[in-house]
């Protein structure tokens, strides 16, 4: 029987020994041996570390626009520039707290760790099922992280052969690893999802562990990037049912918010004055946001919480203005109280917007409920049901817009659906995976051409371009068998 497990608190996993899994650096260490030690195991809130990605997709842009071309920050500036002759190898981040690679292969070794002695634990039955379940679905969407970001798109086609990445079932740091493919991938993530599914819980102990309505909408998710429509919009459908019957979730209508703060600052102010370039607005906006401090993590909304490079993320950011005017600021409440707060900067791109984010933070790395109802809605477009696809779209968009400004969006065809569709993926999931996400699957199912308009030069993106795939860190490489996917 395996009992007493040391497990190293603190690790730094630095990702340089064997394959790059991981490198123990003892900063402690605690004995595990009962259920409970292990389900300690599953909470992740080291987030995400996503950055140049929000550049690459053209949803955010640096600060001072001069710094761009002098390649200050390369990684931004290449992804700013879609600069297909630059190297971004040497410039890829090592630290665990800074790369995604080192991110995810240092929680699926948590997972791992989990998933091979949980079953040997003192504890009760229920725990190890529970323990094991979440350990699966969290390896599963740190496997589809890894994936997407430095691997081809999933192709049908290709998949087969495409190269992938270090697939990891077990906590062995002596075995080196074998580079993958795309579908091998896609095939553990899949199987890892049907094995949770059943034993995940309807809610988790926080945002912050995996519960039903979040395995289902990975499910969803995973579908829907391997073009399995009718599959993909049954899980997602599933999803916003558990979500909302069992879960305890709901899609965060920001009216009542809006309502309050205008009664709390209407005497102060006078009604007439805070309306959108009333005298008193901007003040208005920036008094606001106290409202939300401390309702951050635990918002219902969110299936699953994880932040991104760290707890303020995206937290200075300005977006572009090709992002800022898809949002309406007379009646998008999103834009009334997280966008244009702040003063801009004179030294940043024309146009860009600023994004106030230290009320209510993003959940940049995790689901949220409102993007299950999109995906339902982007199934529906590509199979032709405009109705139903502007239903799940308006149901987002009414706990988004202004009551007295509300109106349905309608579509004219499924093409136009498809449109609305993305767009409003564009205005509710900024700032997180999907920018970067959507604009490689995109590109490739739809073999769409980028172009960008960046200072008075226009830029393209061809849709197989090498830049749509993160190059591994140069440790990874080294120290393992992988061959580079990208530069």
């Amino acid at each position: 029987m395996k009992k007493n497990i040391i497990y190293t608190l603190g690790l730094s996993l630095a990702l340089v020994a064997c394959d790059s899994y991981l490198d123990l650096e003892p900063k402690g260490s605690s004995v595990l041996n009962t259920t409970g030690d292990y389900l300690g195991l599953i909470e992740n809130t080291g987030g995400f570390p996503f950055d140049s990605e929000f550049y690459m997709c053209g949803e955010a842009t640096f600060n001072n626009a001069s710094m761009i071309p002098t390649y200050t920050y390369p990684l931004i500036s290449c992804a700013t520039l879609w600069d297909e002759s630059f190297d971004r190898t040497p410039y890829m981040p090592e630290g665990s707290a800074t790369s995604i690679y080192h991110a995810c292969y240092e929680e699926i070794a948590k997972y791992n760790m989990v998933i091979d002695n949980m079953n040997d634990a003192d504890g009760p039955e229920s725990d190890k099922k529970l323990g094991i379940a979440q350990a699966k679905i969290l390896r599963a969407y740190n496997y589809f992280v890894l994936i997407n970001t430095y691997a081809k798109p999933y192709d049908p086609a290709t998949a087969e052969t495409e190269r992938g990445i270090i697939l990891r079932e077990k906590f062995n740091l002596e075995d080196e690893g074998t580079q993958s493919t795309v579908a091998d991938a896609y095939r553990l993530i899949n199987q890892d999802i049907e094995d949770a599914l059943s034993n995940l819980p309807h809610r988790a102990l926080n945002n912050f562990r995996p519960d039903k309505a979040f395995g289902l909408a990975l499910k969803a998710k995973v579908l829907l990037y391997q073009r399995q429509i009718d599959l993909a919009l049954q899980a997602a459908l599933d999803a916003i049912e558990e979500a909302e019957k069992n879960g305890g979730h709901k899609i965060w209508d920001m009216n009542p918010a809006y309502n309050e703060a205008v009664s709390m600052f209407a005497p102060m102010y006078g009604e007439e004055n805070i309306v959108y370039d009333g005298e008193k607005y901007s003040s208005f906006r920036s008094m606001s946001q106290s409202m939300f401090w401390g309702k951050e993590y635990d918002n219902p909304e969110n299936l699953f919480y994880a932040h991104g490079i760290n707890a303020t993320s995206p937290y200075p950011s300005l977006i572009r203005k090709e992002i800022a005017v898809l949002f309406d600021p007379e009646s998008d409440l999103r834009y009334t109280f997280f966008l244009g707060t702040m003063p801009s900067r004179s030294q940043a791109e024309g146009g860009s917007v600023s994004v106030y984010n230290q009320a209510l933070r993003w959940n940049c790395g995790g689901i949220k409920l409102t993007e299950v109802y999109l995906m339902a809605a982007e199934c529906y477009a590509r199979k032709g049901d405009k109705t139903n696809a502007m239903k799940y779209v308006n149901t987002v968009r009414k706990n988004r817009i202004m009551t007295a400004a509300y109106e349905d969006l309608t579509a004219t065809d499924a093409n136009d659906a498809m449109t609305k569709v993305r767009q409003e993926r564009t205005r509710e999931l900024m700032l997180t995976s999907n920018g970067f996400f959507d604009m490689r699957r995109f590109c490739t199912e739809f073999n769409e051409t980028q172009t960008r308009q960046y200072e008075g030069s226009t830029y393209t993106l061809s849709p197989g371009s090498h830049l749509l795939i993160y190059p591994f860190p140069l440790s990874a490489v080294q120290n393992s068998n992988l061959t580079q996917n990208s530069k």
